[in-house]
């Protein structure tokens, strides 16, 4: 039937659209797809689309992950909590997030320092007291543990010379 062709090649175009922009977890996508469109039109075009590899939820994990510990720096559990938001199951995002962790070499208490220091610069000015608040705080907004915030803030904050 032409409608039906006619809906599934607009739901193609809207999606790879989308993917054009970044990558999407698999629900996400449908999600966004279901808007516009009929289910069983979505669930032929995600199908599609897993077919060829433009839908695949632990390469988008991974990638996820990934940028997230480059440029925003949070906790894995933070991470992990992000994409099961987005629609990975539970148990993908924790594989993802190791799979990244180990493959980088990273650690909590190394993740945790990285966003300090990005973030210190917004605390200059500030007296340290304020300055270590703002930081723990900041770090625990991310997800770090408190422990893991506490211990990153005060060897940021450390004077020179004088490491925790």
């Amino acid at each position: 039937t032409g409608e039906i062709s006619e809906e599934y090649e607009r739901a193609i175009a809207r999606a790879l659209n989308l993917l054009a922009h970044r990558q999407h977890a698999a629900r996400e996508l449908k999600t966004k797809l279901a808007r516009k469109f009929e289910k069983p039109v979505v669930r032929k075009v995600l199908a599609r689309l897993s077919e060829l590899g433009y839908v695949d939820d632990p390469a988008f994990a991974r990638e996820y992950a990934r940028q997230r510990f480059e440029r925003s720096p949070r906790s894995p559990q933070a991470v992990i909590s992000e994409l099961v938001k987005r629609g990975v199951r539970g148990d993908m995002a924790e594989d993802a997030v190791a799979l990244v962790l180990a493959e980088k070499g990273l650690e909590e208490d190394m993740l945790a320092e990285v966003a300090a220091r990005k973030k210190l610069s917004a605390f200059q000015g500030l007296e340290p007291s304020e300055q270590k608040i703002r930081l723990f705080r900041f770090l625990s907004s991310r997800g770090f543990a408190k422990t893991v915030a506490l211990r990153a803030t005060e060897r940021i904050l450390a004077p020179t010379g004088k490491h925790n």
